[in-house]
Parts: C-alpha cells; structure tokens; sequence
C-alpha cells in the first residue's frame, strides 16, 4: 500500500492539480490580507486567523476537496490505468484505502498552506496580537475542521468512481459551498454535514440547540455510508471493466 501512496506523489509532480489546490488554499489569506489592508476588517492575528479558517473550511475547502477527490480516484478511469494497476499483488481494498490516505495527507498540506500564508501575510499587514500558542490554537482548530471534512467527503468518492470527469464535482462542490452560506447561522446547521465541521472546530456549535454528538453521529454517518457505497462498487467485478 506504501507504494501505492509513494506513486501518487510522484504522480503529483507531473499534474497541475497539486498546484490549483495550493491557490486555492492560498486564496482565503490573500481576501483576508486584503480585506485588512484596504477596509480594516481584520485588526489582529486572531481575528485574521478566525476569518480564515471560517472561509476555508466553511466554503473554499468543499470545493477544494471536491476537485481532488475527483482527481485522486477518477483518473486511474479516465487514463485507462486502473486495469494495469490491480495486477499489481495488492488487493482492490488496500488500493481505495491507499486513495483514502492520500486524500487526508493532501489535506493536512493545505491546511499547513493556508496556515502558514495567513501567518505571513499577518505579519505583511502589520497586525498585532500575534502569539505562538495563537498560531498553534489556530491551525489545529483549521486542521481538525479539515479532517472531520474530509469524513464527509466519502460520498463524493463514489460519485467519482460512478461518473469520472471533475464536472460533477466542481458542481457539487460549488452547490454545497452555496448551501454553507445559506445555513450558516440557521438553527439547523449542525445538522448539515458539511457545516457542522466547522462549527465544531470552532466551538460556535455550543451556540446551537443541537448536543455536539449529533454534529459527531451525522458526519460518522456520513463518513460510513460513503465508504461503504464506494467500497462495494469498486469491489464488484463490472466496475473496473
């Protein structure tokens, strides 16, 4: 399975995905950096650091992890390798897994991204108030609401699995982006599950009605339910013909 995960890093060098997704964490830094500079909406590290981590990973991340999900286990389809590659001695289920594990590494170096740039750009526009324990509360907090995102993500693999080209996924992503913006703040937000990431992250959950351990259920719920629909189409024979 390492070998596995070794070839998609070396697979990364030669694609421009890699690349798009490093902007893509970069952006919500550089609208934040320019918001403080240009209209004085972020006068300190902490507000800095808070209003992008709730861009990110309440709207930026969703379409982010869209597209690479998408890339990660649709082009083995659209290359026409996947054939070449399970004759290689590992099972089909170490070869999704080996997917699965790629997807969250790729996301804890977005996250490192978005941290770091956010930090940098701070220091650029002058602010104050920064603190190391600020950065590190700062980029756990991005980073626990990446992965619990990244739970959620599980039904978008078998979209990708089912329908191959990143349409599909730049539309879904964008919808659920969309539908952030509009529950964010709705009573019912913590049952969404890809908002209620964020809201847990942040503590803002404890703000809600909703006990934290329904936000937890709906994203384990969605996390299963994902893998298992992914798992057992690409396990069956005909999916891979």
């Amino acid at each position: 399975m390492m070998t596995f995960i070794q070839m998609e890093f070396l697979k990364l060098k030669r694609s421009k995905i890699f690349l798009l997704s490093v902007m893509g964490a970069l952006l919500p830094p550089v609208l934040m950096f320019i918001a403080a500079t240009s209209f004085g909406e972020a006068q300190s590290f902490q507000a800095l650091f808070e209003n992008v981590n709730m861009y990110m990973s309440a709207m930026f991340a969703i379409l982010i992890f869209a597209i690479i999900i998408s890339y990660l286990f649709g082009r083995e389809y659209n290359e026409h390798t996947l054939k070449t590659m399970l004759t290689i001695p590992i099972s089909r289920e170490k070869f999704l897994i080996s997917k699965y594990i790629m997807f969250l590494v790729w996301i804890v170096i977005l996250t490192a991204v978005t941290s770091i740039s956010t930090l940098i750009l701070g220091f650029v526009a002058g602010l104050e108030g920064f603190t190391a324990m600020l950065f590190i509360k700062s980029f756990a907090e991005l980073l626990y609401a990446n992965v619990l995102l990244y739970l959620t993500f599980s039904p978008f693999v078998f979209i990708s699995l089912l329908i191959t080209n990143m349409v599909p996924a730049m539309v879904g992503g964008a919808t659920l982006s969309l539908i952030n913006l509009m529950v964010y703040g709705q009573s019912w937000a913590p049952f969404v599950p890809w908002t209620c990431p964020y809201l847990i992250a942040s503590g803002e959950i404890m703000e809600y009605g909703a006990g934290i351990a329904i936000s937890y259920g709906i994203i384990l719920a969605t996390f299963l339910i994902g893998l298992a629909v992914s798992y057992i189409y690409f396990t069956k024979s005909d999916a891979v013909v």
